[in-house]
Order: structure tokens, then C-alpha cells, then sequence
């Protein structure tokens, strides 16, 4: 079976597989039968690894145009009796929330599980939120687990809670439990169901204000409910410490308490182990809402607890309430105290330096020691468009274009793998807010009275998800901007994931391709034009035509995804073009790499300084059109954009 691996082992089986695989395992356990998401990493391969398995099983996955869409397509099979989860990453839970906040007021007829992947570090995101505050705006029960078992188990579980509440539930998980490896012992399979109907009921199900009014009495009831049955969730559990050795509950009397939530129980385990501690620990896995007679009896005798948490001070804020309210006397000490930092991931390091302040001892965890000296040996690098980009391509032109036309102007960036661009030399947008972005602020900036040129580019993904409705504003307030829509046909920076450009959907099904050109038109844009990306020359005159535009125009710079087309290559035993540079030509000037900075170029001084080409070249030609001296050529090429021909050769 296609896809098989160790998400589709036999029950009983103890197999490794990462935390996304895990979450994956534990919907098909609880038969799950609609999934969507909109790909975001860390959370990307929950929904990559269910939808190779979706037509084997019998039930539904998609990757939808945008998070927005896909709560509300999860939302309409639970609202039809079907159990369905929506993946993504805390970014995308912003879009959710017109959504969220209201479904979990008409509630859900079948289990509606929201896999969220906070990514506290940062490594591949704007900002740090932390999802587990959309939890308690909307009164959505939150779930941490602390392992890969935990992430499978909790994640069949959360549909049962979500069922038992009749509310959606959140399943917060965490880059080191995403894309870390776990022994699962796997649980049996369950049969999707897809006989799921929407049964009418008005007074639940249409929120207008008069319906939507009585029932807020029910969702708060719903949450108190929530408290008992947190309150006996076999995954809370408290674990006493002697000198770092473990006794039953009970057996022995500490007085300084901690509370990890998630990922952190482990490290706090090992840094008590490792410094000698004694100490009550409350694994908590249930951190919204919080099983307050649990928490109550915990600290009751404690003198003193610490909150160890990954991200910002949701259980620390809480439990300092429940303290208050019910006049407990114990301390309670974490983020607030600055014993533990605010923001990035946590680690054993940091928790042990956390507790070896409050009691005076040094932690050295020797197992990290060898990777903290190994990553002192790794050069630091700035992160770079792939070799044979177009996104390059699009981003020189631009730049050619806005010097040649000596008026100045900015260029407002999006979302995607172009993000890369803003670094040296291309430094090619001076903007990087959110998905969809762009449009809008460059239209803002026109507004605004500035005289410069204002453009905005906007990966192809990127504009199906959130760029349609800033173009058809931009159109409708008459906004003198000049969009260009980096059009590759695919997600790249998640992986490579599909879209409606891409001809076929997550399941590997036939699927239309969206006419970008015609959608553009749709929208009211009268100048649109298709551009080869490596067509260097045509896409500098037309960046330069349409910045005198009176209105908003569009240029699509199209062509595949480097990485996409050296696979093709290789599938079909291609050999891949790799550029040569003439010595003799060569005056080691530098104005390739100071204007593109391909990763592809490297420096000799045999026999004299010149720019050389490394392996991973994959003659896309763009070289050739920036060296003053013709020192560049691909052999067996004549054309001087490469780039196009290969992608005329290669299908997408």
C-alpha cells in the first residue's frame, strides 16, 4: 500500500516515528475521515503524511487555499457527524479564529481536532505566539503532549474529549516534537465514516445574535465540565523526587513543587535526576482549561512552585490565579521572576539553570556538551535562494529595473521561499509581515502621497491564500502599484506541496489548474502579462513600463521550482546542465556574485583570480546574462536564457 511505512502498522507494533507521524497514527486510530490544513512548518507533514494514505483508507485530505478555509471545511463534516482535523501552524490559527470563536459556541457534533504547531524559536516564523491563548479566547480545550506516544495517544484522545464536550480541541505541539523520533507502540485502526449529514437546527447552527446569545451560558458550562474532566486526565500525573530518585506519590514529603506542561516534563525529569533534587512534580498535559482541583491539591502544601513552560506564561498567569482565589500560600516563581527566559525553546540546559539558581547548584548535562562544541565548528551561513532559482531572476530584474529608472521606489515582500531574497546582494524587499501582506501595503504606501514607484511581489501560493482580496481592493481604490506574482506552480518553501496551480491535489488526484493570468483579469487588473523568470531583459522593460502605469498592473514571472526541475531531470536520466566560465574572458570582477550571489559560485586563483562554477549549478543561464565580459557559457546552449528552454523541456 502506497505511503505504508510506520503509519500504517499493525496494532501492537512498537515502531519509530516522528511526532507529525505520530499525530497522523493517532487520527487513524480515532477514524478520522475529512483532513485539511494550509502547509506551515513545523505542522506541515501531519496532514503530508495522511493525505498519502487518504485514498487507500477511504477518507478525505486536502491541502485548502488558506487556514481560513480549511477550519471551516473541517467544521461542516464535524457539523455533519464526521470526525475531522485541521493542521496547521500558530500563524495560520490567526485566520482561524473568525471561525473558531464561533463554532465553539454552536459546538460540534463530531470530534473537530486543531493540531497546532507553535514554533517558540522561531526557526521559520515572523513572530512566537502562543496558540494556547486562542484556547482560552475561544473556550477551546488545549492538549500538550510530552512524547511521540503522547502525540499519537492524545491525538486519538482529543477526538473523544471533543465529542464528550461537543467543542473543538486544540493538540499544541512544538518543533521538537514534531520533527523528533519516538518509540510508538501503535493502537488498533479505525474505519473512517463517511456517512456524515447535516441535520437543521437554526437555533444552533445559524449565529445571528438573537440564537447566538443563550447559548454562551452553555459554553461556559461546557468549560467547567472541561475542569473535572481534566482533572482525572491520565496524562496529568504527579511524581515525587528524593535526591533525584523517584518514590510512588506519597511515599515521601517535598515542599518545593514544579509544574511542566508538554515537551518540558522530560527535561525537568532529567535535571532533577542529574542535580540530585528533591522535589513534587505535576506533569500537566491539559493546559486549558486548567483541572484547578488537581493544581488546588498539588500546591496546597507546597511552599514553593516553579512553572516550566515553552512559550509565553499561559499556566504560570493561571496558576497564580487559582493560587489567589483560593487563598493558597505557596510562591509561585517562573517567567514572571525571570528565572526562565521569555521567549526561544527551552532545553535541559535552560531548565537546569532555571533550578540550579533556586537551589544553589550547578547543572552540566555532558550528553549536550559535544553538540554545543561541534556547532562552534559550523560556519555560519546566510540563508540563500537555491542555485537556478527564478525567484532570483525575478529579483535582479526588479532591481535592474529600479535602478535604470532612477526614481527610487520600494517593494513590499510577502510570504514564501522568495523571503530569502532580502538578503545581500539582491536585497530585493524591504517588507515581510504576513501572507498577503504585500498587495495591501503597497497600495498603502501609494496612498499615502509618496512619489516613488511602490510594488509588491507575491509567491503564487501566496496569493491563492491571502494576495486575491489586496489585488481586487488594490483595483477597486485605483492604486498606482505594480504587482509581480513569483508564479513557480507549487509550495515550495514547505516542501513542495501542491496548489491550485499545480494540477493536482493532496492525494495525488488530477486536479484543474488555475489560470493565474485569468484570475488576475477577473479581478478587474487591465495590464497582465506572463513572463519567462529568466527572461531577464523582457521582465526588466516591462518592471519599467508599468511603474508609469496609472492604475495597478501585474507581471507573472513564471517557471519552476529549481529543485523541481533538477528532479525531473533525473527521472527522466537527463544529464544537468552545469555553466562554465572562460578564464581567459574572467577579470575577476565580481559583478556576478555582487549582483546575484548564486550559492552555485565559488573563487580561484589557479592560474589566475577568476569566478568558478561549483557542481551543483544547474545552468539556469542567469549568470550569463549579468557578466559584462561574456566569461560564462553552458556548453551545447546557444540561447542566452537557458533557464527557459529547460523549463520548456521539463513538465511541471
Amino acid at each position: 500500500m502506497k505511503g505504508k511505512g510506520p503509519l500504517l502498522g499493525t496494532a501492537g507494533e512498537k515502531v519509530l516515528m516522528s511526532g507529525n507521524e505520530a499525530v497522523a497514527r493517532g487520527c487513524l486510530e480515532a477514524g478520522v475521515s475529512v483532513v485539511t490544513a494550509y502547509p506551515g512548518t513545523p505542522a506541515t507533514n501531519v496532514v503530508e503524511a495522511l493525505g498519502e494514505v487518504a485514498p487507500d483508507l477511504g477518507f478525505w485530505a486536502e491541502f485548502s487555499v488558506n487556514e481560513a478555509v480549511a477550519i471551516e471545511v473541517a467544521a461542516g463534516a464535524a457539523f455533519s457527524g464526521v470526525r475531522a482535523m485541521m493542521a496547521t501552524k500558530m500563524l495560520g490559527v490567526n485566520l482561524i479564529a473568525d471561525a473558531l470563536t464561533v463554532v465553539t459556541v454552536t459546538g460540534v457534533r463530531a470530534g473537530l481536532v486543531i493540531v497546532t504547531a507553535d514554533d517558540p524559536q522561531q526557526f521559520s516564523s515572523q513572530n512566537a505566539e502562543d496558540t494556547r491563548f486562542y484556547g482560552m479566547l475561544a473556550k477551546a480545550p488545549v492538549l500538550e503532549p510530552a512524547d511521540g506516544q503522547e502525540a499519537k495517544d492524545m491525538a486519538k484522545y482529543a477526538f473523544e474529549l471533543s465529542e464528550q464536550l461537543e467543542l473543538p480541541v486544540f493538540l499544541r505541539i512544538t518543533p521538537r516534537i514534531c520533527h523528533s523520533s519516538f518509540p510508538v507502540e501503535l493502537g488498533e485502526l479505525t474505519k473512517p465514516k463517511r456517512d456524515g449529514k447535516f441535520v437543521k437546527d437554526k437555533k444552533r447552527f445559524v449565529m445571528i445574535s438573537t440564537y447566538s446569545r443563550p447559548r454562551q451560558k452553555l459554553l461556559r458550562e461546557k468549560m467547567e465540565k472541561a475542569k473535572l474532566i481534566n482533572d482525572q486526565n491520565r496524562w496529568n500525573r504527579i511524581v515525587d523526587f528524593q535526591n533525584g530518585k523517584q518514590f510512588p506519590k506519597g511515599a515521601v514529603f517535598n515542599t518545593f513543587g514544579i509544574i511542566a506542561s508538554g515537551l518540558t516534563y522530560p527535561y525537568v525529569e532529567e535535571v532533577v535526576e542529574v542535580l540530585g533534587l528533591s522535589a513534587r512534580v505535576l506533569k500537566l498535559a491539559t493546559t486549558f482549561p486548567m483541572p484547578e482541583n488537581l493544581i488546588g491539591s498539588f500546591i496546597r502544601e507546597l511552599d514553593q512552585v516553579m512553572i516550566v513552560e515553552e512559550g509565553d506564561n499561559v499556566t504560570e498567569m493561571q496558576v497564580r490565579a487559582l493560587a489567589q482565589h483560593r487563598r493558597l500560600t505557596a510562591r509561585i516563581i517562573g517567567k514572571d521572576d525571570n528565572i526562565l527566559p521569555w521567549s526561544g525553546e527551552l532545553n535541559p540546559d535552560i531548565v537546569g539553570d532555571a533550578l540550579g539558581k533556586v537551589f544553589g547548584k550547578k547543572f552540566r548535562e555532558e550528553l549536550t556538551e559535544p553538540y554545543v562544541e561541534a556547532e562552534k565548528l559550523i560556519q555560519p551561513r546566510i540563508p540563500a535562494l537555491c542555485a537556478g532559482c527564478p525567484h532570483r531572476a525575478s529579483y535582479f530584474a526588479i532591481k535592474e529595473a529600479i535602478r535604470k529608472k532612477g526614481k527610487g521606489g520600494s517593494v513590499m515582500g510577502d510570504r514564501g521561499c522568495y523571503n530569502q531574497g532580502a538578503y545581500e546582494p539582491l536585497e530585493g524587499m524591504d517588507t515581510c509581515i504576513c501572507m498577503g501582506a504585500s498587495i495591501a501595503m503597497a497600495s498603502g504606501v501609494f496612498h499615502s502621497g509618496s512619489s516613488e514607484p511602490s510594488l509588491a511581489v507575491i509567491g503564487d501560493g501566496t496569493f491563492y491564500h491571502a494576495g486575491i482580496p489586496s489585488l481586487l481592493n488594490a483595483v477597486h481604490n485605483r492604486s498606482n502599484i505594480t504587482v509581480l506574482i513569483f508564479d513557480n506552480s507549487i509550495t515550495a518553501m514547505t516542501g513542495h506541496q501542491v496548489n491550485p496551480g499545480s494540477g493536482q491535489n493532496l492525494m495525488g488526484r488530477p486536479a484543474p489548474f488555475t489560470n493565474l493570468k485569468k484570475v488576475v483579469e477577473a479581478l478587474g487588473v487591465e495590464h497582465v502579462r506572463v513572463i519567462n523568470s529568466f527572461d531577464t531583459k523582457a521582465l526588466v522593460a516591462a518592471v519599467m513600463e508599468e511603474v508609469d502605469y496609472d492604475g495597478p498592473s501585474v507581471l507573472i514571472s513564471r517557471s519552476p521550482c529549481a529543485l523541481v526541475v533538477e528532479r525531473n531531470l533525473r527521472k527522466r536520466k537527463l544529464k544537468m546542465p552545469v555553466a562554465v566560465v572562460d578564464v581567459d574572458k574572467c577579470t575577476g570582477c565580481k559583478v556576478c556574485m555582487k549582483k546575484i550571489g548564486c550559492p552555485a559560485f565559488g573563487w580561484s586563483q589557479d592560474p589566475k583570480p577568476h569566478m568558478e562554477v561549483l557542481s551543483h549549478c544547474n545552468g539556469c543561464g542567469l549568470c550569463m546574462q549579468t557578466c559584462p565580459f561574456n566569461a560564462i557559457s553552458i556548453p551545447g546552449k546557444k540561447e542566452g536564457v537557458l533557464g527557459m528552454t529547460i523549463r520548456k523541456e521539463v513538465p511541471k
